[in-house]
């Protein structure tokens, strides 16, 4: 008796979902998009985006979605438009019960500017992918410049592809180098605070300049870069804070264990 009154209970419930269901599935069908609103997860680190920006963009005419059947706004389309764009990281657009069209954005978040050789100018970012600079805003972060040729494609974001180390494809070794040393130097506090550019010479070696100090570094390759950083703290803290910050114009560390300094 007990198992029927069971198989009846589910029986009624398993009905009352699917009539609930229908429900609200035909009550969708006569809901109408009344509403855009627009969340920037990161608005408070870039300002690449803007709400209005991508207001308009699903407003423009002809494929605008304001009056739409919500059961009509394809919102997968939606997100692959909205992904065209070289600053934005990740898009997710659904339809709330409302009818409001919810569109959640999160920004590229650019870790050093490229100026390559031909003078063009790009971000790389902290997943290792080139974005466009922005008309109306400007990240301040590291500046990397000099003997750099890899080229930038408009409007693409793209990955710097570091799986490519061999002799075919240089460029992309001095990328890839270029955004461990960034990486390293974001990441820590005190060389966030203290470098602010980084050269690549002709021999495709690395030097860097100080916000602090009116001398150069000349780092070398990324080998062993850890280290070098290391010394060259020990060095910050127990040589120049006694001699002066501007009694040389190069430190050079880029030998094993070697800091050797040129005087002013």
């Amino acid at each position: 008796m007990q198992i029927v009154k069971n198989i009846l209970i589910w029986g009624l419930l398993i009905a009352y979902l699917v009539v609930a269901m229908s429900f609200v599935s035909d009550r969708r069908k006569k809901v109408v998009c009344s509403e855009i609103k627009v969340f920037l997860v990161d608005d408070t680190e870039n300002k690449f985006v803007t709400e209005s920006e991508i207001k308009e963009l699903l407003n423009k005419s002809g494929s605008s979605v304001m009056g739409l059947k919500v059961n009509e706004i394809n919102t997968k389309e939606i997100e692959e438009k909205i992904r065209k764009n070289g600053a934005i990281r990740k898009a997710e657009v659904y339809v709330t019960v409302n009818g409001d069209v919810r569109v959640d954005i999160a920004q590229r978040n650019p870790m050093f500017r490229v100026v390559n050789k031909k003078g063009q100018s790009y971000y790389i970012d902290d997943e290792g992918k080139k974005m466009p600079l922005s008309r109306k805003y400007t990240a301040h972060v590291l500046v990397a410049n000099g003997h750099i040729i890899e080229h930038f494609e408009l409007n693409r974001a793209m990955d710097i592809l570091c799986d490519q180390r061999d002799e075919e494809t240089p460029k992309n070794y001095i990328m890839c180098d270029l955004f461990v040393l960034s990486k390293f130097i974001c990441e820590d506090e005190f060389w966030r605070s203290q470098i602010e550019q980084i050269y690549v010479n002709i021999e495709n070696e690395f030097e860097l300049v100080p916000r602090v100090g009116a001398h150069q570094i000349l780092f070398g390759s990324i080998e062993n870069y850890d280290k070098k950083f290391r010394n060259l703290k020990v060095f910050y803290e127990k040589g120049l804070n006694n001699v002066g910050w501007n009694n040389y114009t190069k430190i050079n560390i880029k030998f094993e264990n070697q800091i050797i300094c040129t005087k002013r």
